[in-house]
């Protein structure tokens, strides 16, 4: 690896970071409350729009993560700072387990029903349990934003320090 690239591995994780926290930001605090002020099926109907264009954006959080750890390890010296990195770093791919395991089922369940709808059939989930996925999914990806917002932040913070480092390779 180019000692070019190694050298800006911070400015690569924030510049990540920064897009899928800022993605996840403004579903949080944008997207999902104007969705429920059109009302629940509207909500659920747009769901699947919604996760299809969304696809891409995890890989931003596996480079953060990548990155933001490859970018502590190098950080020799000052171990705040190193270690400031590397949690940074682990949240961001914490993330992606997180996601599969809690938010990826309410996915699969809104996006499977909308298909069955789609196809002519009649919806097999009622609005009861409708809006309880969809808050489960809300909630869960509030968890996730707080996260990502803290490492970005963090990051940010780390980045502000970056004279004050000495690297090693």
């Amino acid at each position: 690896m180019s000692t070019l690239i190694l050298d800006y591995l911070d400015t690569v994780a924030v510049f990540a970071g920064g897009i899928f926290a800022g993605t996840n930001f403004y579903l949080s605090f944008g997207q999902v409350p104007a969705l429920r002020e059109f009302g629940l099926n509207e909500h659920w109907r747009f769901f699947p729009h919604m996760l299809n264009t969304a696809k891409p954006l995890p890989i931003l959080s596996l480079i953060a993560g990548t990155a933001g750890i490859a970018h502590g390890i190098r950080i020799v010296g000052t171990p705040f700072y190193r270690n400031l990195w590397i949690i940074a770093g682990s949240t961001f791919l914490a993330i992606i387990p997180f996601s599969i395991g809690f938010i990826m089922p309410i996915n699969r369940a809104i996006i499977d029903d909308n298909k069955l709808v789609k196809s002519g059939q009649e919806s097999q989930i009622n609005l009861a349990t409708k809006k309880e996925l969809l808050d489960k999914w809300t909630t869960f990806h509030l968890v996730r934003t707080v996260a990502v917002m803290a490492s970005f932040s963090t990051m940010v913070f780390g980045l502000t320090r970056h004279s004050s480092f000495v690297f090693k390779w």
